[in-house]
């Protein structure tokens, strides 16, 4: 059984694996230094644990399961009837990311909405500018918000929310407890919320889901929040919103293009916090996903389901 390990670790986590994988035939790539081998020696595994180049996937005879470093199937979309046909299991990190990628919202909108980004500017300068800021601060508390996905990042998300008595309703297309299943229902009543949440997956029916005319209907004070995926939102549209002030402001952790370019219009929009994609960051981020990789190979060892098996109809 040849193992082809192609994530980022750092050094915890690949002594780790260093460890429990001893007793297996591993190769160990750089993915920030490919050479010609790693290529062949992938081709040569039957378990890859890492995201490879997709392209990679079309030369892959002995290939039997791929544990992604994600939650994200984005990368693959595009091979999901060859993935289908050649009966490779792919597996992600679903579930992994629900705290952080929840706090991360949740700082972000208190930070906003309580004048923290503002505030830590002008500490900076040593700043007092309490009876200025003071009438601008809003509350979250009973704010009726909407999040759009019902996986484990939204569904953590409303847990939250709740705790500050928030009115938390859902759009998800196929959870029978969603508030609304419909994009109809969405937009008829998208101008009632505080805040926006997106926490979808990256899919061909959620790209550009957040449009111009979509991004119009909310209401002037809506915030937006995405911890979902960048290629969402018709972020030309939001840049203008912002900037003419027509929505209450953005917490954004995550872009189309990444890094976000040094010259794009977000990093100057009023009311705007860029989270640059750390939502799903903590210290034992890498260590974590070494381990649940390692748990699901004892199950792939054992012939047991594994744990995240990706659907790839949904694309997630």
């Amino acid at each position: 059984m040849k193992i082809f390990v192609y994530a980022h670790l750092d050094e915890p986590a690949k002594a780790f694996l260093q460890k429990e994988l001893s007793a297996f035939d591993v190769y160990w790539a750089d993915k920030h230094n490919l050479v010609p081998e790693d290529r062949a020696q992938f081709a040569a595994s039957e378990i890859c644990f890492g995201n490879v180049p997709a392209t990679w996937l079309k030369d892959a005879p002995k290939l039997r399961w791929m544990q992604l470093e994600s939650v994200g199937f984005e990368y693959y979309q595009k091979l999901q009837g060859e993935i289908a046909q050649s009966g490779i299991v792919l597996t992600n990190l679903r579930g992994m990311f629900a705290w952080p990628a929840a706090e991360t919202a949740l700082a972000g909108l208190l930070a906003l909405i309580r004048g923290v980004d503002e505030m830590a500017v002008e500490q900076r300068s040593h700043n007092w500018i309490s009876l200025d800021i003071r009438p601008r601060l809003s509350l979250l508390h009973g704010r009726k918000i909407l999040i759009l996905g019902m996986g484990s990042i939204g569904r953590q998300v409303g847990a939250l929310l709740r705790a500050f008595e928030c009115d938390v309703h859902y759009f998800a297309r196929t959870a029978v407890d969603a508030s609304f299943r419909t994009v109809e229902e969405l937009d008829a009543r998208l101008n009632e919320f505080a805040v926006i949440v997106n926490c979808l997956p990256s899919t061909p029916e959620t790209t550009n889901f957040f449009s111009r005319e979509r991004l119009a209907r909310f209401s002037q004070k809506s915030v937006f929040v995405n911890v979902g995926r960048g290629s969402a939102v018709d972020e030309a549209a939001l840049v203008e919103l912002l900037q003419s002030r027509k929505i209450g402001g953005a917490i954004l952790d995550v872009f189309k293009q990444e890094p976000l370019p040094s010259d794009h219009p977000f990093w100057d929009c009023p009311r705007t916090i860029l989270l640059q994609h750390t939502g799903g960051g903590y210290d034992d981020e890498l260590l974590d996903k070494a381990r649940t990789f390692f748990a699901n190979l004892n199950l792939y060892q054992k012939q047991q389901p594994l744990q995240n098996l990706i659907n790839l109809e949904r694309g997630y």
